[in-house]
């Protein structure tokens, strides 16, 4: 079985960010989904691409922006 991956795009000192990793954490809602965080401020484009929008989590190239839901992720993360 294909190891499942998600990312959440994130940077220090953001509020937002902590909020949705705590949430997914919290929450369960990874549910065997490996995490990884990536700041986007180590990549050029990354910080173009979501600079404004962070948190973003991505799955399977899909992207949620904040605010979203743990049902919201759940929904990204279900089979389809």
């Amino acid at each position: 079985m294909p190891r499942r991956e998600c990312v959440l795009y994130i940077t220090d000192d953001c509020a937002l960010c902590d909020e949705a990793l705590d949430m997914l954490l919290k929450a369960n809602a990874l549910r065997g989904i490996v995490l990884t965080t990536v700041d986007i401020v180590e990549d050029d484009d990354l910080f173009e691409s979501y600079g404004e929008h962070i948190p973003v989590l991505e799955y399977l190239g899909v992207s949620l922006t904040w605010p979203f839901s743990v049902e919201d992720a759940a929904a990204l993360f279900s089979p389809k």
